[in-house]
């Protein structure tokens, strides 16, 4: 019984911090504030916009991203759907911008207790 309730407590904790890394970052989208953005970023983010692709640094990652909300200002980003798994994690977010609709799909990891941090972003 005992077991149980501590994992109850561990899931939910689990899960309320994750979220909250969920909404930072749609935010940070909305705001196009790649600042705050790259923080979450590992070392080196695997990253494809309509522009370009491959595996970039965090510093090449937020200049690719700065381009494209320079190009595409944000009007309004939204979760669409957030999964989490042992440690992986999933976030969609819908973004409406001046110029269109994308779909960004954010993948990365998170240990108990610390930030998540993003190995791959896909905006389509």
């Amino acid at each position: 019984m005992i077991k149980s309730i501590l994992i109850l407590i561990f899931s939910l904790v689990t899960h309320i911090a994750f979220a909250g890394d969920g909404k930072n970052i749609a935010s940070a989208i909305q705001n196009a504030n790649t600042n705050e953005l790259s923080t979450y970023f590992n070392s080196s983010v695997e990253l494809t916009t309509p522009a370009s692709s491959g595996i970039k640094t965090r510093d090449q990652a937020k200049i690719i991203l700065d381009n494209f909300f320079k190009n595409n200002i944000p009007v309004k980003a939204t979760i669409a759907h957030e999964t989490s798994g042992s440690s992986n994690i999933m976030i969609v977010i819908s973004l409406v911008t001046k110029n269109g609709t994308y779909r960004i799909t954010i993948i990365g990891t998170q240990k108990v207790g610390s930030a998540l941090v993003i190995n791959e972003i896909k905006i389509q």
